[in-house]
């Protein structure tokens, strides 16, 4: 996606504003949007996973949602320098 797609992308999704406005994303993460990562909660939490698996997946969750939460602070600096 291009840097100008990203900009005018007219949702206000984490996955378009970020970033749009911080430059960080979500490439690179095992998990990298929010259905995704529903899914694999509930494969983890009542499927058959392995415990191996459980493992993989919930480190793949915790790095989303870290991004998340990393996401939404960096949103708010930046939000403040438009101040």
């Amino acid at each position: 996606m291009s840097s100008s797609t990203r900009c005018w992308n007219p949702s206000a999704s984490l996955k378009y504003v970020l970033p749009a406005l911080t430059g960080l994303s979500y490439e690179g993460l095992e998990i990298s949007e929010g259905g995704e990562a529903s899914l694999r909660f509930r494969e983890m939490a009542f499927g058959n996973a392995t415990e191996a698996r459980k493992q993989e997946i919930r480190k793949a969750l915790e790095s989303y949602c870290h991004q998340d939460t990393e996401g939404m602070i960096e949103i708010l600096h930046a939000l403040h320098q438009f101040r």
